[in-house]
């Protein structure tokens, strides 16, 4: 009877070690710190797709001229994410259409921006469905400009930016 009695307390004592070196391992465990987000700015198309993950560890995407920063969601919308097409891009005219296909994605050589006033009302509530997903889930970094306002941004600010000589 004595041995059992020593085998229940032995047991108890090695639980109740391993219990407390699990629990303190698990507390020296560090969580991973936010990742820093971006200043609120401007991007152009050709800025934006940069962001692609493939150029820059960062993943952004545009709806209705807003930029979000996805990186978090890199999986999706990241290079081999089932997203991926819209990473980098303006995403509205796809997303409204439920489409990847190339034609759905503005160019980002284009001087205007995409007009989505030709989306009938069944797409446009797709499309402001997806941006309310957005809105709660990414956070806005920026907005999109066109490539035709960013040109004129830098042109305006060269001229008042006095040249050192």
């Amino acid at each position: 009877m004595a041995s059992t009695e020593i085998v229940f307390i032995v047991t108890l004592v090695l639980y109740l070690v391993i219990t407390r070196w699990k629990r303190r391992k698990e507390d020296s465990i560090i969580p991973e710190p936010e990742p820093k987000q971006p200043e609120w700015k401007d991007y152009s198309p050709i800025e934006l797709q940069e962001f692609n993950g493939v150029h820059r560890s960062l993943v952004f995407l545009a709806i209705k001229g807003t930029v979000y920063n996805v990186t978090l969601g890199s999986k999706f919308y990241g290079p081999k994410g089932p997203y991926s097409a819209f990473g980098g891009r303006d995403a509205t005219r796809g997303l409204a259409k439920s489409s990847f296909d190339d034609e759905f994605i503005p160019s980002v050589e284009a001087d205007d921006l995409d007009d989505w006033s030709d989306l009938n009302d069944e797409e446009k509530q797709t499309l402001d469905d997806w941006k309310a997903f957005f809105d709660q889930k990414y956070p806005a970094v920026g907005r999109l400009i066109s490539n035709k306002e960013a040109s004129e941004a830098r042109a305006k600010a060269d001229f008042v930016t006095p040249q050192k000589n």
